[in-house]
């Protein structure tokens, strides 16, 4: 995306009362930002965005952003040039396309690095800010066998565990992505600014908030679903009880991924999230094996999202496993363990298959499972 179309999305990105369920559906109606600005107010109203929000887009695209913005246009485009960012909005064919999957995805996406970083498979290894040398030494190890194994590693560039994660990705060679609670041109904590610099140079730096954000509390749980919407699994390796780690976790678990946690001693307070994870279900790893073993099919999904979202295939065209569920589903909802029993197929694979379906528009979530459109 070139400085006009950056241009374009923050001028969008300052208006205030649109919320983000407001400029998704606009994005999606209309296709980009331009066509979006040039809508006007009676195409924003037709895509239910209401009478102030209306007024306010009107001033932003007058004023080349809205006055009432923290920030202004030329400064955040400033700030986006000095770090080599751009901007994707989510119509935007270089946006990730698992991310696009999630109920809640980011309808602008900054970014600083490599695009291509996210096109590999990606786990997520999260973990405490606090971490024991031995969840440090887990976590590095991990992460370099993930990135020998040809995943790129995704976390949140914050002390202790999401540090570890990221330089052992880069010291196995691979890719990384640092998921922000901040503006894309900043770095958080400081004394990761020069892991920041070589996250950027082999992978890639997201944040969903707009030049000049600061690390406000409330930014870090809404990054965290970003951190496994990127992902086809969550490894947890060291979290308390309760901690962001698990939040990650949680938000993994609601958009259909796989969590995986290491097992800790009962008497490891920082431990004791993990403990928690695995009793509820989520897979134990010591290895990057045990990880690989359990992902299946959602590989695929990885490597092949990109080209179902821009050609959806007709119905008699489907791969075997996702016509048998399309074929399962209809008004009535269906929660994720009765697909798995009535199809016959592995987890991983029903996972992979409906993730597919929802992002062609074949199927949709609702409150008590997926139905069909």
């Amino acid at each position: 995306m070139n400085d006009p179309d950056n241009e374009l999305c923050l001028v969008l990105h300052s208006v205030p009362g649109l919320s983000d369920a407001n400029l998704l559906a606009l994005l999606r109606h209309f296709g980009s930002p331009a066509a979006v600005l040039a809508a006007g107010r009676s195409g924003w109203a037709s895509v239910g965005v209401e009478s102030v929000a209306c007024s306010a887009l009107e001033v932003a695209r007058r004023c080349n952003g809205h006055p009432a913005a923290p920030w202004s246009v030329p400064r955040a485009l400033e700030a986006m040039r000095s770090v080599a960012a751009r901007v994707l909005a989510i119509t935007d064919p270089e946006y990730p396309a698992l991310l696009r999957t999630i109920h809640d995805p980011p309808p602008l996406l900054y970014c600083r690095g490599d695009a291509n970083a996210w096109r590999a498979p990606c786990l997520a290894i999260v973990g405490s800010r606090k971490a024991s040398p031995a969840g440090l030494r887990m976590a590095t190890e991990l992460a370099a066998a993930t990135a020998s194994a040809g995943l790129a590693v995704v976390s949140g560039l914050a002390l202790g565990i999401d540090g570890a994660a990221h330089r052992g990705a880069l010291s196995g060679g691979g890719a990384t992505l640092a998921v922000m609670a901040t503006g894309i041109e900043q770095t958080y904590p400081r004394r990761h600014r020069e892991l920041a610099g070589d996250v950027a140079a082999s992978g890639c730096l997201l944040s969903e908030f707009p030049p000049g954000s600061p690390p406000l509390r409330a930014n870090f749980p809404q990054r965290n679903r970003l951190i496994s919407g990127l992902s086809l699994a969550t490894v947890v390796i060291e979290a308390a009880l309760p901690s962001g780690s698990l939040l990650t976790a949680g938000s993994a678990l609601e958009q259909g991924r796989e969590v995986f946690a290491a097992p800790w001693s009962i008497f490891h307070r920082n431990g004791r999230g993990c403990l928690r994870l695995i009793r509820d279900g989520a897979g134990i790893v010591e290895s990057i094996e045990d990880v690989l073993l359990e992902l299946g099919a959602l590989h695929q999904l990885q490597l092949n999202l990109e080209n179902t979202v821009s050609q959806p295939p007709g119905e008699a065209a489907l791969p075997a496993g996702q016509a048998r569920l399309l074929a399962l589903l209809g008004d009535t909802a269906e929660d994720l363990d009765s697909l798995v029993a009535a199809s016959q197929l592995p987890v991983a694979a029903v996972l992979a298959a409906l993730s597919s379906l929802e992002l062609l528009g074949r199927i949709a979530r609702s409150s008590g499972g997926y139905v069909r459109c």
